[in-house]
């Protein structure tokens, strides 16, 4: 009787035992959170994800990987079915990469937005609501360094294409014709040098004074040129008028002999000399001007000294 009682009291406890543990873990999981099946869809590789992973929305934890699948209508594309929190914002906008945990190095959905298209997403034929899968940071560097090498053996095969033996040859004519040049402009350098230095004596302040001064004087020349021109014009019409007056002088002498022989011819003589001196003046002036030009800028060049005078040689 003793041993049934001592079992019954142990049965008894371990019955109770698992009463208390079942209670326990059904107070630790608390109440099941409804989550919403969705797909996500892509053709980048999926290396590393399993059933089971985590989802994360903006890297909080939403939901598990329930499925990994490729597509059977379309064999470039992959299927993930995942299910997540259904308060998690799923909007057209949404898309999905693959991330990997620092420590594990466990590879995990993570879904993104891009906040451009906010409202719900809908369900494709499929009836899922998929989400489109782009390529991680690490799978676009990886795309771009093949694609970099792929570059740079074709760069490599064009230089060797490129370095044949003729094209060689004229690389070294060039940099010989380059180093050509250089000397040449070297030397060009240096005879600038000098030029300049002469450039810059001739523009002195004393040669720039000189100028300024023969400026001035072409200036004043060329203001009295018109005047000259005037009383050039001014004798010639006198000129003109002393010879009318001579022809009605000489008309009137015909009537009146002996009063011009007595007043007028003298006053005419007079006359007639006064206008030959004034065009022997002109006509100097004027072969002055054609023999030496200069003199009406400059004036008259200083006569060479005579015999007994200071300079003579």
């Amino acid at each position: 009787m003793e041993s049934r009682a001592y079992a019954l009291i142990t049965g008894l406890f371990v019955l109770g035992v698992a009463a208390c543990v079942a209670i326990w873990a059904q107070w630790l999981s608390g109440t099941p959170e409804a989550r919403v099946p969705y797909r996500v869809v892509g053709t980048v590789p999926v290396t590393g994800l399993n059933p089971e992973a985590q989802v994360r929305y903006r890297g909080i934890s939403v939901g598990r990987v329930k499925g990994i699948a490729p597509d059977t209508n379309d064999k470039r594309r992959i299927l993930v079915d995942i299910e997540v929190d259904k308060d998690t914002p799923i909007t057209k906008s949404t898309y999905a990469q693959l991330g990997m945990e620092g420590i594990t190095g466990n590879t995990y959905v993570h879904l993104l937005d891009t906040f451009k298209d906010m409202s719900p997403a809908e369900k494709a034929a499929s009836g899922f609501v998929e989400v489109p899968l782009r390529p991680a940071f690490l799978d676009v560097l990886a795309d771009g360094a093949e694609g970099a090498i792929t570059d740079a053996r074709e760069v490599m095969a064009r230089l060797n294409d490129l370095m044949t033996p003729d094209n060689r040859k004229r690389i070294s004519n060039s940099l010989a014709s380059l180093e050509k040049i250089t000397a040449n402009l070297e030397i060009a350098s240096a005879r600038v040098a000098p030029a300049l230095a002469r450039v810059e004596a001739f523009l002195s302040e004393e040669n720039r004074r000189h100028t300024a001064s023969a400026l001035r004087g072409i200036d004043e020349t060329a203001n009295e040129l018109p005047q000259l021109t005037r009383e050039t014009r001014v004798l010639v019409k006198d000129a003109r008028e002393m010879a009318a007056q001579v022809s009605r002088f000489s008309s009137e002498a015909a009537s009146t002999a002996a009063a011009v022989r007595e007043e007028t011819l003298p006053r005419v003589h007079s006359l007639a000399g006064q206008v030959e001196r004034d065009s022997q003046r002109v006509g100097s002036l004027a072969l002055q001007l054609d023999r030496d030009p200069q003199s009406a800028i400059f004036g008259r060049k200083p006569r060479r000294p005579g015999p007994g005078e200071p300079g003579f040689q």
